[in-house]
């Protein structure tokens, strides 16, 4: 665990330490924080809405980290291998999933802080009417679980290629169709592929306060997935040179 720490803690400091987490950052603030000023201004001199306001920001963030979080994932192996330091971590003596875990966790931890960022919604509601706490944290815990899974999709497609700007390219390919196939669940030749892999069907009742084995399980089944052809890839780049 020390070991994933020190990776993980070494790509967090890298990270804020660089223009790109504070621009993500601050783009992400502008989009949700956009986003619930308007609902606020939608209810405005109205009865009220049937859907707690922070809903729609952080159903909105699901869409905005299709454009977000590849760019804080592509450097998590492809950037190494542009430094210069792919090969040192490679001969050094470290586990593949301890290296797999501490940049998976690098990049989560950054996605957790844009997160964390979006509690201000509820507190200002929380200052002029009342939260549904339950529905609060079925909200949060599906953002949560969509950036587990984005982490360990990118750290495993950085791995696969070779810039960073390929890493983010098929990323955000990668997300954009699974968000396509959701979309389309209703369709009768694509039906049944978006209502099992549609990320969409899968993270929506998360923001209508239902929280689902089934897709609680989908999230984490997936991140797992990644991590483990990640693993998978980073043995075979070991033995292969």
């Amino acid at each position: 665990m020390r070991m994933i720490w020190t990776i993980s803690r070494r790509d967090l400091l890298q990270a804020f330490t660089t223009p790109l987490a504070w621009l993500v950052l601050a783009c992400w603030c502008m989009l949700t924080n956009g986003v619930f000023m308007w609902g606020l201004y939608q209810v405005h001199g109205t009865a009220g809405s049937s859907t707690p306001l922070f809903v729609n920001a952080l159903y909105a963030g699901v869409f905005f980290l299709t454009l977000l979080a590849p760019a804080l994932s592509m450097t998590s192996f492809s950037g190494e291998r542009m430094q210069g330091t792919m090969q040192l971590l490679l001969t050094a003596p470290i586990r593949e999933w301890h290296l797999v875990a501490g940049k998976f966790f690098g990049v989560f931890g950054v996605l957790l802080a844009l997160v964390a960022a979006t509690l201000v919604h509820p507190l200002v509601l929380a200052l002029i009417s009342s939260v549904q706490v339950p529905h609060l944290l079925a909200g949060y815990l599906g953002l949560t679980l969509v950036c587990a899974f984005f982490s360990a999709l990118g750290v495993w497609i950085s791995l696969l290629v070779d810039t960073p700007i390929a890493a983010y390219v098929i990323t955000f390919a990668v997300i954009a169709l699974l968000i396509l196939l959701g979309v389309l669940e209703h369709t009768p030749f694509f039906g049944p592929l978006g209502q099992a892999l549609g990320l969409t069907p899968r993270v929506g009742p998360f923001f209508r306060g239902e929280v689902r084995v089934g897709n609680v399980t989908f999230f984490l089944a997936a991140t797992t997935a990644c991590l483990v052809m990640a693993q998978a890839s980073l043995s075979a780049r070991r033995i292969h040179g």
